[in-house]
């Protein structure tokens, strides 16, 4: 059976364009042997006690990936749920120890990969050095002092864009406007080998 994975989104209108990047989430990670899902951000909200989730509710997901949305919601009943966790959201990076804080927010093409050998860049067969994206799509790049994660990708400007920690399956994928990636994108790829990374395969 294949793994389910909650794409926690701002909202679930098919319809909204604020969903548009969590659907192109949910639909690569299902192209590629996942049962993801949409899940609502107010999964977060203590104060709903009709959409907040407990711990134990996190813990029937495989997985989980936060899509880009307001981040003043706790994280908390997800952190103690231990759950295999990639985020696009870059107010969270540090609640999940996979950077430290925003560094620049902007859009660019071309990335530098630093660690050709690890399993995610390796999976989708990028060598070291620039790799193009293709259609320019905006990405939040963060620093990562302090933390005890792997560099993976970097902006032109050597701020990390991609991070895995070392020996949690949590990661940081900074391009959060993921459903500008063009179809024939190495975005497509690297957010399945994250994900194969993190959740240890579909």
């Amino acid at each position: 059976m294949p793994k389910d994975i909650a794409v926690v989104s701002y909202d679930l209108d098919p319809t909204s364009a604020l969903t548009t990047d969590a659907i192109a989430v949910r639909d690569t990670l299902n192209a590629n042997g996942y049962a993801a899902q949409l899940v609502h951000q107010w999964s977060f909200d203590e104060t709903n006690p009709t959409t907040f989730k407990h711990a134990a509710d996190w813990e029937r997901y495989d997985g989980v990936v936060i899509c880009n949305f307001y981040d003043a919601w706790p994280v908390r009943e997800l952190v103690r749920a231990v759950r295999p966790t990639i985020m696009l959201n870059v107010g969270y990076v540090d609640d999940f120890g996979v950077g430290e804080r925003l560094q620049d927010h902007t859009t660019e093409n071309v990335f530098l990969v630093t660690d050709e050998k690890h399993p995610i860049t390796a999976g989708a067969g990028l060598p070291l050095g620039p790799v193009n994206i293709g259609t320019p799509v905006f990405y939040d790049s963060v620093s990562t002092l302090n933390h005890h994660v792997d560099v993976l990708l970097t902006s032109l400007a050597n701020q990390a864009v991609l991070t895995a920690h070392k020996t949690e399956p949590l990661a940081y994928f900074a391009w959060y406007r993921f459903s500008a990636a063009q179809p024939n994108s190495p975005l497509r790829s690297l957010l399945a080998q994250t994900a194969n990374w993190a959740f240890a395969g579909p």
